[in-house]
């Protein structure tokens, strides 16, 4: 068997993830049925932190540190921000209008992306990261993977982690899907460890990276840029997994090219079908 651990993005709570361990279990099943049976030997457990970064907030309106990291964002697409005046629900709808024009994305799912991804990546760096490192690491040293896949703002946690135990693990591969590691100011400048002279490196304990993004995907921006501002990641070219919302993990796992990723990882023979 191959241990796997998966490292879930943003918007993954529910109310009925009462512990952990639970809400774990409920991304393994979603994951596995995503896969089917075309990865053979996996023993994938997913690592959970989705209730420290879950908000009670009842408005979905932005917040300053929100609307900080929604400026980066538009910049890293070429929009200038201050084209339109305010911060509220229009400014938004605004940005995205002109990111869905140069994406020839619709701007509603523009909108969705943006309204799911940065409230959880502005709580993660204002004061969840130590809560939710934990939990990654613990899961890590638990399972010990020979393979982690990471999705969205999980790879960024994974990045960490996977730093911060670098004598500690083996890994054989880190797959990312749809990471935001390489925008800029957002993410790439706040990472712990911080780049060194305009760039990041991959793990000390992580002996592939293969990084792949969808070419619709808003998270996955600046296009093309993390394979040039990480050593050592090996950049898939860009797919289409969803056309209608192409940042879903489990459109990522579904698609062949991360199933034949996996199934080298583990050292076996892809499954035709």
């Amino acid at each position: 068997m191959t241990h796997v651990l998966g490292i879930h993005g943003v918007r993954n709570y529910k109310a009925a993830d009462t512990t952990p361990d639970i809400g774990g279990k409920r991304l393994r099943t979603e994951w596995l049925e995503a896969l089917g049976n075309r990865v053979p030997r996996l023993d994938l457990e997913v690592a959970y932190y989705a209730d420290l970064l879950r908000s009670e907030r009842q408005s979905d309106e932005l917040d300053d540190a929100e609307v900080v990291l929604v400026e980066q964002w538009a910049r890293a697409w070429g929009v200038d921000p201050s084209g339109v005046q305010g911060r509220a629900t229009g400014w938004v709808r605004w940005i995205c209008g002109q990111v869905a024009q140069r994406s020839g994305q619709r701007p509603a799912v523009v909108e969705k992306t943006v309204r799911l991804l940065f409230p959880e990546v502005a709580r993660y760096f204002a004061a969840g990261r130590v809560g939710v490192r934990e939990r990654v690491r613990t899961a890590l040293l638990r399972h010990r993977p020979e393979i982690v896949v990471a999705h969205s703002l999980g790879s960024v946690v994974a990045y960490e982690v996977l730093h911060e135990l670098a004598s500690r693990v083996d890994v054989k591969l880190l797959l990312t899907l749809g990471s935001p590691l390489a925008l800029p100011h957002a993410v790439f400048h706040r990472l712990d460890p911080a780049p060194r002279d305009g760039a990041g490196e991959k793990p000390p304990g992580v002996r592939r990276w293969v990084n792949v993004a969808d070419v619709g995907d808003f998270v996955a921006v600046p296009k093309g840029e993390l394979a040039r501002v990480f050593t050592g990641v090996v950049q898939l070219p860009e797919i289409s997994i969803a056309p209608a919302w192409p940042h879903s993990v489990l459109d990522y796992l579904r698609h062949r090219s991360v199933i034949e990723t996996l199934t080298a990882g583990c050292g076996a023979a892809p499954d035709p079908s």
